[in-house]
């Protein structure tokens, strides 16, 4: 299957399920040709956002939808929950327009100092260890990285068709079966979470029957254009060696506080007018301040060292060091003083989406399920992706003891 082959099917499932009304449009996808826009469709996000950020993403609008779908978690909506694997090297796999096999990472995939894009697996071993001017050949953890990534070269060269023309994006989660531990259960720690997945699960014998594990999130033509997966890749892939993970849903529902919910529901309906206000996309653009909601995204992602404390309240001493423009940061004094009620509001409405984010994650962390994610002693992984018609959105415990929290602080 050829890469513009392959879009041409992507496309259609997406003009169904994600974009409506969408009109393919010719300069993006022709027949026969390869995408020359390095997005999908206008409108689409590659980011997948976090819940409680599309409060400043989307407003009103924005917040309704998150709170519906958390309210969806409690009655039967938990099987559009799957988990957020934390994998680790991310990688990119495939075959060039010549029919030859590639495997490397994301910063070899775009070199232009040094062929990124080798094609053997001492070429790969030899793009690893001669980085950062070959200091790394010393350093044995390093060495031991790159010989486990020469030697699944050729097991995900053999597992993919050979017709197939472009790559695939992912993070790999074992390089060779994982071990069973004292539980009895597969365990595997490809980044800072560790995984215990039961034997006699699906995902179990799925494992069992591997040598590698990957979870793929999008697919790439040469130039680096992505599309989403809308196929089982175990349908795909050759042989059981390469084991593509599918996503893996949250078994159990979880239990929410209706009187949270309505509070939540009520204030948003009460202060989004002005929330509304606060985030209008033509004044904000008119302003020359059309970044204002990255402006606080940036903010909020900061807070995570300090485990959220004072959201909101401490954003103008925050700004003087954001790198925002003093001229910039003088708009976006006056515009907060202008619009004091939806300001206030959208940190209100946030804070209330994250506490009961929160608590389902937590619920789900916890539950007797397949899987069991825990981040050193304490239970929880990377999180989960919820999918709804109005776009996935990411929830993840990004206060203390959080997966963000924990990953911030790795050194790498």
């Amino acid at each position: 299957m050829r890469f513009s082959e392959f879009n041409e099917n992507v496309i259609d499932d997406i003009k169904k399920k994600v974009v409506g009304d969408f009109k393919r449009r010719k300069e993006l996808f022709g027949k026969g040709k390869k995408p020359k826009n390095r997005y999908v469709a206008e409108g689409m996000e590659a980011r997948i956002q976090h819940l409680e950020d599309l409060v400043y993403f989307e407003g009103s609008r924005g917040a309704a939808r998150a709170l519906e779908s958390l309210r969806s978690l409690e009655k039967g909506g938990h099987v559009d929950a799957t988990i957020k694997w934390d994998g680790s090297p991310a990688i990119i796999f495939g075959n060039n327009e010549q029919g030859e096999f590639i495997l490397t990472d994301k910063s070899g995939f775009t070199a232009v100092k040094y062929d990124g894009k080798p094609k053997s697996p001492n070429k790969l071993k030899d793009m690893f260890l001669s980085r950062s001017g070959g200091s790394k050949r010393s350093d044995p953890g390093y060495v031991s990285f790159a010989n486990n990534m020469k030697n699944i070269f050729n097991t995900y060269k053999t597992a993919l068709p050979e017709n197939f023309e472009g790559y695939y994006k992912g993070d790999l989660l074992y390089y060779t079966t994982p071990p069973i531990n004292n539980d009895g259960y597969f365990e595997f720690t490809p980044n800072i979470v560790t995984y215990q997945v039961k034997q006699d699960s699906e995902l179990g014998k799925k494992i069992k029957a591997s040598t590698t594990g990957v979870v793929v999130h999008r697919i790439l033509d040469d130039k680096g254009t992505e599309v989403p997966i809308t196929v089982d890749l175990n349908q795909v892939f050759l042989g059981d060696d390469v084991f593509v993970f599918p996503p893996q849903s949250v078994q159990k529902p979880a239990k929410i506080d209706d009187s949270k919910i309505n509070k939540m529901k009520e204030m948003i309906s009460r202060d989004g007018p002005e929330l509304d206000k606060l985030l209008d996309e033509a004044y904000l653009t008119q302003m020359q301040m059309k970044d204002f909601p990255k402006i606080i995204y940036k903010y909020t992602n900061g807070k995570v060292d300090s485990g959220f404390s004072n959201l909101g309240a401490d954003f103008f001493k925050w700004l003087p060091g954001s790198g925002v423009s003093g001229k910039k940061q003088q708009k976006i004094l006056e515009h907060v003083k202008t619009h004091t009620k939806g300001w206030e509001s959208m940190w209100a409405i946030m804070k209330g989406l994250i506490a009961v984010k929160d608590d389902i994650i937590q619920q789900f962390d916890n539950h007797d399920q397949d899987v069991i994610a825990t981040i050193g002693k304490n239970r929880g992984g990377e999180g989960y992706v919820l999918t709804t018609k109005g776009g996935d959105m990411k929830l993840v415990n990004r206060g203390p003891g959080g997966f963000t929290a924990a990953n911030r602080a790795v050194q790498r």
